[in-house]
């Protein structure tokens, strides 16, 4: 008579303690689940870029244009800014023409410095000469499409470009600064 009370008091107790011992295998099930429902997410990082556009003639400056966006990596920002002019054709009527630019850049960061991704595109006019006034306008159009690596904070000339009808020089700086 005392054996069979001994065994059920031994599975008694076995069934209280049952659920306090751990079970690893289903603590290991749920961790892993954990990992995989919610993944690491990268911090977003931004930038403030900052263009600043010049227009030389014979080393001397004629103009300069600042632009500025702010980009998170590895997205395209966009600056449009311009105007339709209009101009008197040759048989004297008016047509339109856009006087533009147009900045598109995707910075990346690559450890100390930002990679960035440039499209720049600008047009201007140049007004008929004296001797002609009733001819056209002379439209001008620069492009460059570079991926300069740049040190952040620091002002760097990225791009350079020669007018091929006068001795004019396009010069493109860019600042890009991470923001906090």
């Amino acid at each position: 008579m005392i054996r069979p009370i001994s065994i059920r008091l031994a599975i008694a107790l076995v069934a209280f303690c049952l659920p306090l011992i751990p079970n690893s295998a289903s603590a290991q099930e749920e961790k892993g689940k954990l990992e995989v429902t919610t993944p690491q997410q990268k911090p977003l990082v931004a930038y403030r870029i900052e263009f600043n556009v010049r227009e030389m003639e014979n080393g001397k400056r004629l103009n300069s244009r600042n632009y500025m966006l702010v980009a998170t990596d590895d997205n395209w920002s966009k600056i449009r800014v311009g105007n339709r002019v209009p101009y008197q054709a040759s048989d004297n009527s008016y047509q339109f023409t856009d006087v533009r630019m147009n900045i598109d850049c995707r910075p990346h960061e690559r450890n100390d410095s930002v990679a960035l991704s440039m499209v720049v595109e600008f047009s201007s006019f140049a007004p008929p000469a004296e001797a002609a006034p009733k001819a056209p306008p002379v439209f001008r159009t620069e492009r460059t499409d570079v991926d300069p690596v740049v040190t952040p904070g620091k002002p760097t000339l990225v791009a350079s470009m020669d007018d091929v009808v006068s001795n004019r020089r396009y010069e493109i700086e860019v600042t890009a600064t991470k923001v906090k």
